[in-house]
Parts: structure tokens; C-alpha cells; sequence
């Protein structure tokens, strides 16, 4: 399963320059950006911190839609509940239903909205989940960045159970021996 992670039209280079750095961090490597801003400018580049090849291999796009055309599995994030959905699913879930979809979807992408206002609901109704991060607060804000490392290290986990289940399936044929 290959997971990559589109900003749209993230408006702060440094936020995109961390965002490299976390999907880097976790293991990942595609960034696709829509309608971005300076995404290679210094401060980006300052923050990406040894994960400048995400920044300079980051596919751009000029709509959501275009971006969209390679992915059989698109999982919208918001931080505030709306009508356009009406189911939201918590991050921390996200990995094992991946998993149970098995073969059946090979694309996956995560889709991270505006710093100031997030996904419309025209582009949440393109995605076929929406998922939320569960706050502690009233007041649930958290920056792009680390939305992104929080995605990032939660789908992470899914390269560890493929790794424990090939691990599991190697020693049982061990034992067979």
C-alpha cells in the first residue's frame, strides 16, 4: 500500500518544510501539494531538516481534482464536524481499517486542508473518509505540520504490522522446516 500526503494550498513554507520532515521522519516519502506557497523558499527548506528531496520531488498541482486522479483511496481530514459527512473516523482507527481493506485499494492518500480553514465541504464530499484527530479541548486547532507527523506516525504503523505479519509467517515456515 503506498500513502502519500497532499497540502492544499498551504499559504506557510515552513509548514510545509516540517510536514516534509515528518512524512520523511515516518517512513514516507510522497508530498503533493495543491496551489502551494514558496514550498522550496529557505524557511522551508530550513525546517525540513535533511528531508529536502520530499520538498524537490513533491508533486504540484493546480486543483484538488487533478491531484486526486492517481489514488484509489482518499482520506479527507477535518478538524470540526459538518454536514457534507456524517461519519468522522478517529486517527487512531485509521490504520487497522486500512489493513482490512487488504489488496482491494494500493493508492491511499491523505488530504490536508487550508491552515485557516481547512478542506471545503466540496472537497470533502471527493474523499471517501473523513477522519478527525480526538482533542481535548473545546477549541480543536492544530497546526499543518503536525496534523500531518500526527497521520504520518499513526499510518506508520501499518508498515509494522505488514513487517510482524511477514516476521510471523517466516518463523512459522521455519518451524516447519
Amino acid at each position: 500500500m503506498n500513502i502519500s500526503f497532499i497540502l492544499v494550498e498551504p499559504s506557510v513554507p515552513e509548514n510545509v518544510g516540517a510536514a516534509a520532515r515528518a512524512i520523511k521522519t515516518m517512513g514516507f516519502s510522497q508530498l503533493v501539494l495543491v496551489n502551494p506557497c514558496d514550498y522550496l523558499s529557505g524557511p522551508a527548506r530550513w525546517l525540513a531538516h535533511g528531508s529536502n528531496e520530499i520538498l524537490e520531488n513533491a508533486l504540484v498541482f493546480s486543483s484538488l481534482n487533478d491531484a486526486l486522479n492517481n489514488f484509489d483511496f482518499v482520506i479527507g481530514t477535518s478538524a470540526k464536524k459538518r454536514s457534507v459527512k456524517y461519519d468522522y473516523f478517529p486517527l487512531p482507527k485509521l490504520p487497522e481499517l486500512l489493513m482490512s481493506k487488504g489488496k482491494t485499494i494500493q493508492n491511499v492518500v491523505v488530504v490536508f486542508g487550508r491552515e485557516e480553514s481547512g478542506l471545503r465541504n466540496d472537497e470533502l464530499k471527493r474523499c471517501n473518509l473523513v477522519t478527525t484527530v480526538p482533542m481535548k479541548t473545546i477549541f480543536p486547532s492544530l497546526n499543518l505540520a503536525q496534523a500531518v507527523m500526527l497521520y504520518a506516525w499513526e499510518l506508520s504503523k501499518i508498515s509494522s504490522y505488514e513487517n510482524t505479519d511477514l516476521a510471523f509467517k517466516n518463523e512459522e515456515s521455519l518451524r516447519a522446516l
